[in-house]
């Protein structure tokens, strides 16, 4: 499995402490450096060319918003997404009309927030910030244990075509066109059902 090399930029330094510390509960994912201000971020994009920033969109100096284009520039392959406690479709949009790959809620689920960051370091965009439910995640987890529509169905006391119609807000939601990108999704998340 490819780890992803993630740096992150936010002005409050509890926020990156925390979330250097959840990272270090994934294997997937490196986080190889922090910043507290825009002009920081693209400071470190240039050095440390990670495969995904994440940014908050409020912060001193230059916003998370303002230092899109100037982490694209100074590190063409890294994919930006950005974090805020505003989710609003708005923001989204400003955010990928300014090349980020996505915003993510504060609110947000841990797990969340990694199916986040590895969709972006596969280079997909997000076009919707609507969060999984825990049923969809716990859909999606047993999926990526190859387990059949029957068999969910079976494990999670629901109809097929419950599972069916999860599946296909799943893929709807991860914007994922096939079955096997739903399996390798949830397989490269590492999710559990448990």
């Amino acid at each position: 499995m490819r780890r992803v090399r993630l740096a992150i930029a936010d002005d409050h330094a509890i926020v990156r402490a925390s979330l250097e510390n959840l990272f270090h509960g994934y294997p997937q994912i490196d986080v190889i450096g922090t910043a507290a201000d825009g002009k920081s971020a693209i400071a470190l994009a240039e050095t440390l060319k990670p495969d995904v920033f994440l940014l908050d969109i409020v912060m001193p100096g230059l916003d998370g918003l303002q230092a899109i284009a100037r982490i694209r520039k100074v590190s063409p392959p890294t994919h930006v997404l950005l974090i805020s406690m505003h989710d609003e479709p708005e923001y989204l949009q400003e955010a990928i009309s300014r090349g980020a790959s996505g915003l993510v809620s504060k609110a947000a689920l841990p797990e969340d927030l990694i199916a986040a960051i590895m969709y972006a370091a596969n280079g997909n965009v997000m076009r919707v910030s609507t969060p999984l439910t825990k049923r969809e995640r716990k859909v999606l987890a047993l999926i990526g244990e190859g387990k059949t529509s029957e068999e969910v169905a079976s494990l999670l006391s629901i109809s097929q075509k419950t599972v069916e119609h999860h599946r296909q807000q799943l893929m709807e939601k991860l914007q994922i066109h096939t079955q096997v990108g739903l399996v390798a999704h949830a397989r490269q998340l590492g999710m559990s059902a448990s």
